[in-house]
């Protein structure tokens, strides 16, 4: 089943040459992979995945998009946001005062959802100084928690994909992006920065 572009403009960008995993994060989508499909989910049993045709480079990147299938894959098996590698547990950050929300648990805890794949801290370092956004913001990279932080499914239709919703199966629990649900002293140690970035 193939689907409609989502949205994501792509701003008015200098001339490149712009490549995948070096000046364009590795989870960016790009113009030339605007097609759709679903696929039974490898990491959500019972549920079934968008996918994403993957070009990497092809066409210009669309850095309000990202790539829905490299975008899970990154989040699943903690690959770097910007290069695409595995980051391992002693080079693994996150920038969380700027990406991410809080989510609030039945018990009326408040847990932050962080729905950007980690960094290498090099990477992290790139990204401040390529990024207007982070560059803007001050951003300031946080080592990844030690606490367990289950993968979580978005089944609700994700803004700006909603014309492609509505191409695919009406009665499915598509998984339409994903986040990483963390834990008590993470969530409150991220509720401090932001406070005190405001």
């Amino acid at each position: 089943m193939k689907g409609d572009n989502p949205p994501g403009a792509t701003a008015d960008l200098p001339l490149g040459p712009w490549r995948a995993g070096e000046n364009v994060p590795w989870t960016v989508s790009w113009t030339g992979e605007q097609e759709f499909d679903l696929q039974i989910s490898q990491d959500f049993p019972g549920l079934v995945d968008l996918a994403q045709v993957q070009r990497p480079g092809i066409g210009l990147p669309k850095f309000a998009a990202l790539h829905v299938t490299r975008h899970r894959t990154a989040m699943a098996k903690l690959l770097c946001h910007v290069c695409g590698k595995p980051t391992e547990k002693s080079d693994r950050y996150l920038f969380p005062t700027d990406s991410g929300g809080f989510v609030t648990l039945p018990d009326e805890s408040r847990r932050y959802a962080s729905n950007v794949p980690p960094v290498h801290l090099a990477c992290a370092r790139r990204a401040q100084k390529q990024c207007p956004h982070l560059r803007g913001a001050g951003a300031i990279p946080i080592p990844y928690p030690h606490e367990a932080a289950p993968l979580m499914p978005r089944t609700d239709v994700v803004e700006g994909m909603e014309k492609l919703a509505q191409s695919m199966g009406q009665n499915l629990k598509i998984v339409y992006s994903c986040y990483r649900l963390h834990g008590k002293r993470f969530s409150e140690r991220v509720e401090r920065l932001r406070e005190r970035n405001m």
